[in-house]
């Protein structure tokens, strides 16, 4: 899949993108930022929720504590501290298998749970209890 294909099929599912140049493109999904990351090599795909978080001094710790949690638990996607914010991320592999759309769909989507999931985990819930579709973003 190359950037045009993508690009089309973010304008397709009704999203505004906005270029950042040596960056990406930035457009909103459900309330939330998200970057479309191009990459040289068209079989890697990635997209980014940046600055979904801010670390600080006296929160650093918790926050990291939060990233591995929340990388243990949800599959596809990670969370990470890039400087003083954490940022979202959802990178694969392209193996020709299904759409464009329905792969776009299913990385927009599981990002969006992973971002959810970080602020819950965050604000101290307990998420033990919560069943395989939520670590597997819904699959």
């Amino acid at each position: 899949m190359n950037k045009t294909d993508i690009l089309e099929t973010l304008a397709v599912l009704g999203f505004e993108v906005e270029e950042i140049p040596e960056f990406g493109f930035l457009f909103k999904y459900e309330g939330l930022a998200l970057v479309y990351m191009p990459d040289s090599d068209e079989n890697f795909l990635r997209f980014a929720a940046p600055n979904i978080f801010d670390v600080t001094e006296d929160n650093r710790t918790f926050v990291l504590d939060v990233v591995n949690d929340t990388n243990l638990t949800i599959k596809y996607s990670k969370v990470c501290v890039y400087g003083d914010q954490v940022w979202a991320f959802y990178e694969c592999r392209l193996f020709g298998e299904g759409t464009v759309e329905d792969i776009v769909e299913h990385c927009l989507l599981l990002l969006h749970a992973t971002v959810a999931l970080f602020h819950r985990k965050i604000e101290g819930e307990d998420l033990e209890t919560e069943d395989n579709d939520n670590k597997e973003g819904g699959e």
